[in-house]
């Protein structure tokens, strides 16, 4: 049996999201500059508001402004995340001046990669493990390290013909 709680909440809540959604995806989007990080961020606020008025012991009173209020807090977070990983990267590597042209081009392909086969460039070129090292440090199978070793190869050659 089914809480009609529940069922009221889910019937109001894709309203809600039907008519709050573009909005919210565009803020993020703004807030972020990234428009496929925008969507999951919009897509996560929904989720906690979601979440929210589920536990929540009484109505909401304003859930378009939670909705921003979230959404903002989103954006902040992967903002900071996002300099935490520059951060690590200027630490842990070359920082973007000191790069020559052709170095530049190539960090920025790798970055492009889909993250499995940058994974294995990366373990295998920077790192200098096998396949199978490689297998199981990304926990799949060394005949998957070769397939995507090959496919991230062709990319990085196509683009950087």
């Amino acid at each position: 049996m089914s809480d009609p709680n529940v069922e009221q909440v889910d019937a109001r809540f894709q309203d809600f999201y039907r008519d709050h959604f573009v909005l919210t995806a565009r803020l993020a989007r703004m807030l972020t500059g990234d428009p496929d990080a925008a969507d999951d961020l919009a897509q996560d606020a929904f989720t906690r508001v979601y979440r929210y008025a589920q536990n929540a012991d009484s109505t909401i009173e304003n859930p378009a402004a939670l909705l921003r209020t979230t959404t903002t807090n989103l954006c902040r977070s992967w903002h900071r995340s996002k300099k935490r990983a520059q951060l690590r990267m200027v630490r842990h590597g070359a920082d973007d001046a000191s790069l020559i042209e052709w170095e530049r081009e190539l960090d920025d392909t790798l970055r492009r990669l889909p993250y499995d086969q940058r994974a294995v460039i990366v373990l295998r070129y920077w790192l200098g493990l096998t396949e199978a090292e490689i297998a199981d440090s990304l926990d799949c199978r060394p005949g998957t390290v070769k397939s995507r070793h090959a496919r991230a190869m062709r990319t990085l050659r196509k683009e950087l013909s």
